[in-house]
């Protein structure tokens, strides 16, 4: 029946053939060190249990990620549940100036929510950095991601080097603290269970580096939801957009988030778009002053991720 979770088996992290739904990613969404970290064994494709559902949908299987009973944050507690992984679908040359994630996401009727869980977004700098309480320096990393919240509600998750005592934390729509992410927008999304919900996320860097000037746009089934022009992305030239972070579990990182249930999300037409290479440069002058681009791409492209292929196309032009 649509919308009826099934019951999951989490906790073994071993790889996975490429006959499996977490095989298949494994062999064509570019996976860095083609390793699923956390939960191979919890994603599978099976029927759209929406199809009647807007957006459009080409496909007639989409992924499924599952959330065992119990399970809260990757590695924490007893028990394993979602999924995390990372990718770069554009190699390892240049970081990007540009980047915008998009994905179509559904949760199943009667989900509960629980205090709240993160869903994917992309990575800057090093992978495996930015996460789980493992702050931004502004010359390491940054990740950006979406969370749902109690009730349905959502927000950008962010791991970008800001101080709690900054004008940007003092903005009504962030919420700050020095021990994990920075919620943006909190409140300003919202996903309705037992349908399909159209997001996408489109960042640009803070240039020079170390200024608040870095944008941050998301729709919601193509509606502007949050805006904001003064995200501080880095405060080093050195780092840029990288790729896909694949991340979504149920958490938080205490017991009090976990899943009473085993449950389901489900996910499809997921695309990463990238702008230009970004430039790189040591400190914060900006690249003009002497900066250089690293690698050479071409620009405005899009990886669309399905089961049955990765196509190019264009973006940001």
């Amino acid at each position: 029946m649509p919308g009826t979770p099934i019951a999951a088996a989490g906790g073994n992290n071993s790889q996975p053939g490429v006959d499996t739904g977490a095989g298949y990613i494994l062999h064509n969404w570019s996976t860095n060190y083609k390793t699923i970290t956390v939960g191979p064994n919890d994603i599978s494709f099976v029927a759209d249990p929406f199809p009647s559902s807007p957006p459009a949908n080409n496909n007639s299987q989409v992924m499924q990620v599952n959330y065992p009973k119990g399970s809260y944050a990757p590695k924490a507690g007893p028990v394993t549940g979602g999924t995390s992984f990372y990718a770069k679908p554009f190699g390892d040359d240049a970081p990007f100036e540009k980047m915008m994630i998009s994905y179509d996401v559904a949760f199943p009727g009667g989900f509960d929510w629980v205090l709240g869980g993160k869903l994917p977004g992309i990575y800057g700098g090093q992978a495996h950095s930015c996460s789980g309480g493992n702050q931004s320096t502004g010359d390491n990393c940054l990740t950006m991601r979406l969370m749902w919240r109690q009730d349905g509600g959502g927000e950008v998750y962010a791991y970008i080097p800001v101080e709690d005592n900054s004008d940007f934390c003092k903005n009504p729509n962030v919420q700050c603290n020095d021990q994990f992410g920075k919620s943006i927008g909190r409140g300003l999304l919202y996903f309705p269970p037992g349908a399909w919900t159209r997001v996408d996320m489109v960042m640009q860097l803070n240039e020079p580096a170390g200024y608040n000037n870095g944008i941050l746009d998301v729709y919601i089934n193509g509606l502007k939801a949050i805006s904001m022009n003064t995200i501080p992305y880095r405060k080093t030239g050195m780092v840029g957009f990288q790729g896909l972070m694949f991340s979504t579990f149920f958490g938080g990182n205490t017991p009090q988030y976990a899943t009473p249930v085993d449950t389901s999300v489900f996910f499809r037409n997921v695309q990463l778009s990238v702008g230009e290479p970004a430039r790189l440069y040591e400190g914060n002058g900006g690249s003009a002053a002497g900066g250089k681009i690293v690698g050479s791409r071409f620009v405005s492209e899009t990886i669309v991720f399905s089961l049955f292929a990765v196509l190019l196309g264009m973006f940001f032009s």
